[in-house]
C-alpha cells in the first residue's frame, strides 16, 4: 500500500485520533486559501479578454469569467467543508466518548483502546 498523505490511520488512542484530524486540517487549510485566491485571479485575468462579439460591450467576458472561476470557488468551498469536518470528527469523538475519557483519567486500567487525553 502507498504512503498515506495524512499519515497512517492507526486509531488506537484518543491522541491518535486527534493527531489524524489535525493533520487533515493542516493539509486542507492552505489548499483552501490557494484555491480561493486562484479563483479570484482567474476571474480577473479572464475578465479582460477581448470578446469576438463586440455587441455586448465586454459584458459577456465578465459573465464568462465568473462562470469559469466559479468551478475553482466551488472546489475551495468543498475543501473548506473537509477542513471543518476533520475538526468536527474529533469534537464528535470527544462528545460521544467523554464518559470513557473521564473514566480512563480516573482509573489507570489497561484497555485495548487507550483514552490518553
Amino acid at each position: 500500500m502507498g504512503k498515506e498523505i495524512l499519515g497512517s490511520p492507526e486509531f488506537v488512542s484518543s491522541s491518535a485520533i486527534r493527531e489524524y484530524c489535525e493533520n487533515a486540517r493542516r493539509l486542507f487549510h492552505p489548499l483552501y486559501h490557494e484555491l480561493h485566491v486562484s479563483a479570484e485571479e482567474l476571474e480577473v485575468a479572464l475578465r479582460y479578454v477581448k470578446t469576438a462579439d463586440p455587441k455586448f460591450g465586454g459584458m459577456d467576458s465578465r459573465v464568462r469569467s465568473k462562470l469559469v472561476a466559479r468551478q475553482l470557488k466551488q472546489a475551495a468551498a468543498a475543501i473548506e467543508v473537509a477542513s471543518k469536518s476533520s475538526v468536527g470528527a474529533y469534537m464528535a469523538f470527544l462528545k460521544h466518548y467523554s464518559p470513557e475519557v473521564q473514566e480512563s483519567r480516573q482509573k489507570n486500567r489497561a484497555r485495548r483502546f487507550e483514552f490518553d487525553e
